[in-house]
């Protein structure tokens, strides 16, 4: 932006818009030749010229536009002016002279070409000869604006540039849209477009440790603030590669070496937090936008990853966080303050669905109050459906919490009702809680609870899942059979069992499969004798059953390399985003 010194107050401004378009009225106007859009109101041009949108570089015109209408823009939103030129700029006419587009009190320097992103002009022009370049439009603008083209202000020459075949400067169209700050490219209709807007450079030198490294830093008087009103959101378009990643403030967030795009929500950038910084050698393209987060029951689309990090002030009601996962937007999922709250939603259900002596009964508060529910969950569409039917048919006295519920799976897809009845409608619901400690614990039930929502929504995994249960050796099925008897689950539902042998599978890195399956696993079984009877022979030195050991980390890298080759995920993990704090 060259200055923004020129500011009226708001009734002159306004005044002087309509004393413009009576004297213009006067002098004639021109219909405009381009399109315009994002408004019904008429774009008027004060010159044949102008009503093209051409400037010529060696016989410079001033363009001068007025709308036919106050001109009454939303906020947070930007005026996007979109141009090419005849033949590209040289690096001499970039260099001295400059195109200004002026808003109101607000002058911005047209980019000529790309430099400003580390790209000189010969390769811009042959990657994007056309332009599209988004400025915020502020509170001085009302609808009048001119375009012009100038030396710049370091005492180059003043006349227009001499030669043959100078650039001839067009506008293409003109649109008001969404605020937002960043670059892409496009190919459209056969020509490249690249998109962009003030507030963006490229950061280069020596002293950077990555080869691509970009500035995204609007100021405050352009950008969102306050936690009620719109927040940033950063969405990074990432290509095939080793590195990318974003930071603001003192939090770095990096994007899993398969995720094809790196979004960061509103909500979990920092207040205040500055200059958001983009980089690694996958950026194929950033834009940050400012989103008013969606009320409740609207949940939040995020990667797993964020969700761990998500500032628990950031919430929307102080007891829970309603999320939608990013990579498979069927699954909901909760985090919960505390597990009294988690057990206000979950409990009752938990032992509907799973729980050994009281699957497919509706339990009462009294029946189950001392006895553990679980310190993570996970449902499936038609199992909250039966739960919400049966409590519809015998007119059960459920929490507050439970019809909360039930109105979010309701409002968002997962149960349906009608037909006199309540029904699947598809995905499901995890949920974990703030409570678990320390953190590994809440890395570890995530994991596990969103490979058993992959479970319910995917029936090639559900299908691999049941053969390599049925092709278990008979000592390792007894061992974990008895393990999932140990925990209370149903062990004559054979669904429930393989579930759960798939989710204990994929909670933990290869890594560690053998440790937890071979030690640490039969080590609870030891103390009872009916189901130490059926854990295989252990190494007295080591204290580990080698059976055990070698066949589930067999079963762990055959799982992993699955659900790798299916969606980029891998045995511990399910995020494609993982979030740090830097230590400055």
């Amino acid at each position: 932006m060259l200055s923004r010194c020129r500011r009226f107050l708001f009734p002159l401004t306004r005044f002087l818009f309509l004393f413009s378009i009576f004297f213009v009225s006067c002098g004639g106007t021109h219909p405009v030749q381009f399109p315009v859009r994002g408004t019904s109101a008429a774009l008027a041009a004060l010159s044949r010229n102008a009503a093209g949108g051409i400037i010529d570089f060696a016989k410079p015109e001033k363009l001068e536009y007025r709308f036919d209408t106050l001109l009454f823009t939303p906020p947070l939103s930007s005026l996007e002016i979109e141009y090419d030129f005849s033949v590209p700029p040289s690096k001499e006419i970039a260099e001295q002279y400059q195109l200004v587009l002026e808003t109101g009190g607000d002058s911005w320097a047209l980019p000529m070409d790309l430099s400003f992103l580390g790209t000189d002009s010969g390769e811009a022009a042959g990657a994007a000869r056309v332009i599209h370049y988004a400025v915020p439009t502020g509170d001085s603008f009302s609808g009048s604006f001119n375009v012009y083209f100038s030396a710049v202000e370091s005492g180059a020459k003043k006349n227009p540039p001499e030669g043959k075949d100078l650039p001839r400067f067009q506008i293409r169209s003109l649109e008001i849209k969404e605020r937002w700050f960043g670059y892409y490219q496009a190919d459209e209709n056969g020509a490249g477009h690249c998109f962009t807007s003030p507030f963006v450079y490229r950061r280069s030198g020596a002293q950077e440790a990555v080869p691509r490294s970009f500035v995204i830093d609007p100021p405050a008087v352009f950008a969102a603030a306050g936690s009620s009103g719109p927040l940033p959101e950063l969405s990074v378009e990432l290509l095939p590669g080793r590195e990318a990643a974003a930071a603001a403030g003192n939090l770095r967030f990096e994007a899993s070496p398969y995720a094809a795009e790196l979004r960061i929500p509103a909500g979990l950038f920092p207040p205040g937090a500055g200059p958001i910084i983009v980089s690694g050698d996958r950026i194929k393209a950033f834009q940050l936008r400012y989103i008013a987060p969606p009320p409740l029951p609207a949940p939040i689309t995020a990667d797993p990853g964020l969700i761990l990090a998500w500032p628990e002030e950031q919430w929307r009601d102080n007891r829970y966080e309603l999320f939608r996962w990013e990579q498979f937007p069927s699954l909901l999922i909760f985090d919960t303050a505390d597990y009294a709250v988690q057990d206000r939603l979950f409990k009752r259900l938990a032992f509907f669905t799973e729980k050994a002596g009281f699957r497919g009964r509706l339990a009462s508060d009294g029946e189950i109050a001392d006895l553990h529910g679980w310190n993570a969950h996970d449902y499936r569409s038609e199992d909250l459906a039966r739960f919400f039917e049966a409590a519809r048919a015998l007119n059960f006295p459920l929490l507050p919490e439970e019809r909360e519920l039930e109105r979010i799976l309701l409002d968002n897809g997962i149960i349906r009702s009608g037909g006199g009845g309540i029904s699947g409608g598809g995905g499901g619901i995890i949920s974990i809680s703030r409570e678990s400690s320390p953190s590994y614990l809440r890395s570890m039930f995530i994991v596990h609870e969103a490979f058993h929502g992959l479970f319910f929504i995917d029936a090639d995994f559900r299908a691999f899942s049941r053969e390599r249960w049925e092709n278990l050796i008979p000592p390792a099925k007894r061992f974990i059979t008895s393990y999932f008897d140990y925990q209370h689950y149903d062990i004559a539902d054979e669904y429930l069992m393989v579930n759960e042998f798939m989710a204990h599978i994929l909670q933990q890195p290869v890594s560690q499969a053998s440790r937890y399956f071979g030690e640490i696993l039969p080590s609870r079984l030891e103390t009872s004798p009916r189901r130490r009877a059926a854990l295989p022979e252990k190494d007295p030195v080591t204290g580990v059953r080698p059976v055990l050991a070698e066949v589930f980390a067999a079963e762990a890298a055959a799982f992993s390399a699955w659900v790798n080759r299916r969606w980029g995920l891998a045995a511990g993990r399910v995020r494609q985003a993982t979030v740090t704090e830097q230590v400055f």
